[in-house]
């Protein structure tokens, strides 16, 4: 008898280890996912940042080069501040909210001074002077043409660390960074 109760002891013993395994791999995924998920949504904001960063250089390049060659500044159709910004916006390709969120500026570089940068008050507002001055220029002018896109930043964490601006007037939110584009050139002599 002694024999067939170790037999069933032991049975019943390997069931009951196995009862109690059951649920360990549930609870190890758990811990590994949610920071893995956390991981993969941070990949994918800094992946979503480079884009839009490659993308606004392309746009300015582009359209500055029609100031640069004189077809911005041609007699017959001029190319005024809201067209040469609904054009950067439609050369990025719709990734995100043109009307509030991208600053274009066009200016004549000083001979002596730099340009200042128009958020170091702590607000942005689209369509200012301040914000956004579109200068005419002149053939063989130095030429300063740059582009901001204020990208809203999603990810818990990540935002703390990659933000560079956060507005001051709250219609942007705290947690954003600001993607810029710059050309700077000399005009071609076009007149």
């Amino acid at each position: 008898m002694s024999a067939l109760h170790s037999i069933v002891v032991k049975r019943l013993g390997k069931r009951r280890t196995k009862r109690g395994k059951r649920g360990a791999a549930a609870v190890e995924f758990a811990m590994i996912a949610t920071p893995f998920i956390f991981m993969l949504f941070g990949i994918f904001e800094t992946m979503m940042i480079f884009f839009v960063q490659t993308t606004l250089e392309a746009a300015v390049s582009e359209e500055a080069r029609k100031i640069r060659t004189g077809q911005a500044q041609s007699l017959t159709a001029p190319i005024t501040k809201e067209q040469f910004k609904a054009n950067v916006c439609a050369r990025m390709m719709g990734l995100g909210d043109c009307s509030t969120r991208l600053f274009v500026q066009v200016q004549n570089q000083p001979l002596s001074g730099t340009l200042p940068t128009p958020w170091e008050d702590g607000t942005l507002t689209p369509g200012s002077a301040d914000d956004e001055p579109y200068e005419a220029t002149a053939a063989n002018a130095i030429v300063v043409v740059r582009g901001y896109y204020v990208w809203p930043l999603i990810t818990p964490g990540i935002s703390n660390a990659m933000r560079n601006f956060s507005d001051s007037g709250g219609t942007l939110g705290n947690y954003n960074r600001i993607i810029a584009a710059t050309s700077a050139f000399r005009n071609e002599p076009f007149n």
